[in-house]
């Protein structure tokens, strides 16, 4: 019995972080309108932040997904993660087309940030920071591997 409550311990303190880094609470919608509500989609725009936590849960439930908020359509999902490389979790997001965008500090110009959005090709992910750690490299290209043999 006390292994079985030691093995429990353990688990439970290698998984915390997996999970703390998923926390929607660090994730906004970005939501973009006309600044001229009379203008054309081509015009200047604005940015609205907004939590995500509806659209998250959209993606999880049984209903279709949140595309819009407001009758303003949904441009981006922003989340700060101490890793950029996109968890499992993350990965049904993705699936929405919706772009995903982590970066550990947004305001930062020497903060990691990667990008993942859908292309006629598939899913494909942009990246700008230090080099990432070969374990790192390794696991975005299983993700998104993932991602793009779902499509098939």
């Amino acid at each position: 019995m006390k292994r079985l409550i030691k093995a429990l311990l353990l688990a439970s303190m290698i998984s915390i972080p997996a999970w703390a880094e998923d926390n929607i609470a660090n994730c906004e919608l970005v939501v973009q309108q006309p600044i001229d509500p009379d203008a054309t989609e081509d015009a200047a725009q604005i940015a609205s932040f907004l939590p995500a936590g509806s659209f998250i849960f959209s993606v999880f439930g049984a209903k279709p997904h949140m595309t819009e908020v407001d009758g303003k359509p949904i441009r981006a999902v922003m989340c700060i993660r101490k890793s950029v490389v996109p968890s499992e979790f993350d990965l049904k997001m993705i699936r929405t087309g919706i772009p995903l965008y982590l970066s550990p500090d947004f305001d930062s110009k020497d903060s990691a940030f990667l990008g993942v959005s859908k292309t006629e090709d598939g899913y494909a992910y942009s990246y700008d920071g230090p080099e990432l750690s070969v374990s790192d490299l390794y696991l975005l290209k299983i993700r998104m591997k993932a991602l793009n043999n779902a499509e098939n």
